[in-house]
């Protein structure tokens, strides 16, 4: 592709349209909504009050369906390529909306989750499987089936952590807006123009959605729709900055070892892995499920010590990226092995700072 051509107007093109369309599909979905009291739920976990309106993660859908029968045209862009990848991921939409408001167990839900990827994977070139970590913690080479097996994990356990997140007003969206931003230039880089594009889709659509989320009179929430959706699409560009890694132009640009691609790639989302990591281990320890729901989040905790929903998302997000740069700027600077005690000591400062504000406001609350 001509280096000249001008992305960025491209980019701001894409960007508006989607802006102006996923206006009018939520505009549409919300008439819907309290058309068909598709509302969300009260019980004593919401962090919200009123009447909410769920399920708008569908307009993701729809909005990236539609970009990819009009954009197909485009010489650079290969949507007909990634067919598989963004039908995958309509199909968890669709799951995810199912889900809800007809509650499947958790079981079910991965089950159903662990098949579309499995056949994804299997059945796309386009989308390599993890068969090489290129000597992260000492490991090289993997065989095709534990690959296979251990992509599908990456994907359940990335989408189960972004889902998490969709629990107060704006921090899915804002996470999501800033995740997809901070890669654009390193997908340009590559010419993973696709990629791009479907950043931009998702950008435009949670620069959308942010409106409604926190409106009062037609408050949306995305649901399970929405953040699989987000998490699917998330986990795939973790694993394609990871598998592209040993002929990506960005490890020349900045310098990076590949034995530390993983920890990097890790360090974007370290902080819904790290409230994943909490709650299901609180759960265990309570003798629940380790997937059963509860208001024990990090979010949960920010806002019972008196921060508003926007300030707990920002909040959240620049954490998030305060480690991913942390882990960046240092990376060059030690092996695989010990980056990621680094990581790992950086994700317990975090969680004895959460579990500190935990505490206050359990004596604050008895007092």
């Amino acid at each position: 592709m001509n280096s000249e051509f001008p992305f960025i107007l491209y980019y701001l093109g894409v960007l508006t349209c989607t802006v102006f369309l996923s206006r009018f599909i939520f505009r549409k979905y919300i008439h819907f909504a309290n058309t068909y009291n598709l509302v969300k739920a009260a019980n004593s976990r919401a962090a919200h009050k009123g009447k909410v309106f769920t399920g708008g993660g569908v307009v993701y859908a729809a909005v990236m369906m539609v970009a990819a029968l009009i954009l197909d045209n485009v010489d650079f862009v290969e949507f007909s390529n990634f067919s598989p990848i963004v039908a995958t991921a309509i199909l968890v939409s669709i799951l995810g909306f199912y889900d809800d408001f007809v509650e499947m167990s958790p079981f079910n839900k991965y089950i159903l989750l662990t098949f579309l990827i499995l056949m994804l994977l299997y059945a796309n070139a386009t989308l390599p499987i993890i068969q090489n970590l290129n000597g992260f913690l000492g490991i090289n080479e993997i065989p095709y089936i534990f690959g296979l097996i251990f992509t599908s994990f990456v994907y359940l356990s990335i989408m189960n952590a972004i889902n998490l997140t969709d629990g107060i007003d704006g921090y899915l969206a804002i996470f999501s807006i800033f995740f997809f931003t901070s890669l654009l230039y390193n997908f340009d880089i590559n010419q993973f123009y696709t990629l791009n594009t479907v950043s931009v889709i998702i950008i435009g659509s949670s620069i959308m959605f942010l409106r409604y989320n926190f409106s009062k009179g037609k408050k949306l929430f995305v649901g399970d729709a929405g953040s699989l959706f987000i998490g699917f699409w998330i986990a795939t560009y973790l694993i394609t900055y990871i598998t592209s890694a040993s002929n990506s132009t960005l490890v020349d640009v900045y310098s990076i070892k590949l034995q530390n691609i993983p920890v990097l790639a890790i360090s974007m989302i370290s902080i819904p892995v790290l409230d994943t990591i909490r709650v299901m281990l609180v759960r265990i320890i309570n003798k629940k499920s380790p997937f059963a729901a509860d208001r024990n989040h990090i979010h949960h905790i920010l806002l019972d010590s008196g921060m508003t929903h926007l300030r707990t998302s920002l909040f959240l997000t620049s954490i998030n990226w305060f480690n991913c740069i942390l882990i960046f700027i240092i990376e060059q600077n030690f092996n695989s092995k010990e980056l990621t005690i680094i990581y790992i000591f950086i994700s317990l400062f975090w969680f004895f700072f959460f579990e500190y504000i935990n505490r206050k406001n359990l004596i604050s609350s008895k007092g």
